[in-house]
């Protein structure tokens, strides 16, 4: 079963109990990841992590946010299956060194959820009938809140944490979690390695039912190389998304409980105005656009699926 076909069993089937998906897929709300530029490299940003949707990236990369900023982001996921947003604001904080704070949000939400009950009202009672029929049709939101501080130590490391709250609400039961994140950041000349350690003391939902489940920790590493080229600037960039709940052939990779999704992109800018993406997340063609106005940004991203459909998303950046 493809990885896809999980997530709208996690999103869109929430009369399955939960004791039955347990840990496997728990998280797989938070892993589609957010912002234009990202998603249309492809989701190998870990190790680059330089703008305003660091927070959920990399943490550690909020630092290289010189000035205040705030971003927001739309997307239409799966041909409109879900709707995917987030907003950012993040600022340094004065000091003898580096640092930086920052809270945003990401909301994925939907509808179409049609409730079944049996047998039908309206059949006799001594039928031997057993029809489900729809009770009522209903939608689903998960919220994540985070907050996120980010330090320098050294012109080459700098380190950021997220604390993270989590809402769930699938169709009529909630659930509150939260959750920690840590990333490290190095520079050395043109290369770039970035880790990210989401949920690291494993994320815990309570749900209204009595039900819990838990997020395991998914460890995301990253290389990118920047260069200078044809007049502007080049990066190519390489992540893995390591997850260690058994998979297996839901991933592109796996051995044991370990499993292993890749992601490849490039970004070319030229002179700061304009920039090209391409990527490939987890084996799906990733492309993207941005354009770049001074203290104002807007990029955009196309995105395919070998399962759903296309996705596209758009994000807006200002920084003051």
């Amino acid at each position: 079963m493809k990885k896809g076909i999980y997530l709208l069993l996690i999103l869109l089937l929430p009369s399955i109990p939960l004791k039955v998906l347990g840990a496997k897929y728990a998280g797989e709300f938070l892993y589609l990841g957010v912002g234009a530029r990202p998603l249309g490299m492809g989701g190998a940003f870990v190790a680059i992590a330089n703008d305003l949707t660091a927070g959920y990236w990399n943490p550690a990369g909020l630092v290289q946010i010189r000035g205040r900023g705030v971003a927001g982001m739309h997307a239409e996921t799966f041909g409109q299956l879900l709707n995917h947003d987030y907003l950012s604001y993040s600022r340094p904080i004065a000091g003898p060194s580096a640092t930086a704070i920052g809270v945003s949000l990401i909301r994925l939400g939907g509808g179409g959820i049609k409730l079944t009950a049996v047998p039908h009202p309206n059949l006799p009672p001594d039928t031997t009938e057993n029809r489900p029929y729809v009770v009522k049709e209903t939608g689903h939101a998960d919220y994540t809140l985070f907050f996120t501080y980010a330090a320098e130590r050294g012109q080459d490391l700098s380190w950021g944490a997220n604390a993270k709250l989590i809402y769930r609400k699938l169709a009529d039961n909630s659930a509150f979690g939260l959750g920690t994140d840590l990333g490290v950041l190095f520079t050395q000349g043109h290369l770039r390695f970035g880790l990210n350690l989401q949920d690291a003391t494993t994320t815990f939902l309570a749900w209204d039912t009595g039900e819990k489940e838990s997020i395991l920790p998914t460890l995301k590493l990253g290389a990118a190389l920047g260069v200078e080229a044809l007049r502007g600037s080049l990066t190519l960039a390489t992540d893995v998304d390591l997850r260690f709940e058994g998979r297996k052939t839901s991933a592109q990779r796996w051995l044991g409980n370990v499993s292993g999704d890749f992601h490849l992109g490039g970004e070319y800018t030229y002179r700061e105005i304009i920039s090209f993406r391409i990527g490939s997340d987890q084996g799906n063609l990733t492309a993207g656009l941005g354009v770049m106005v001074k203290r104002f940004q807007v990029d955009t991203s196309f995105s395919t699926h070998e399962s759903l459909d296309n996705s596209y998303k758009v994000s807006v950046f200002l920084f003051f």
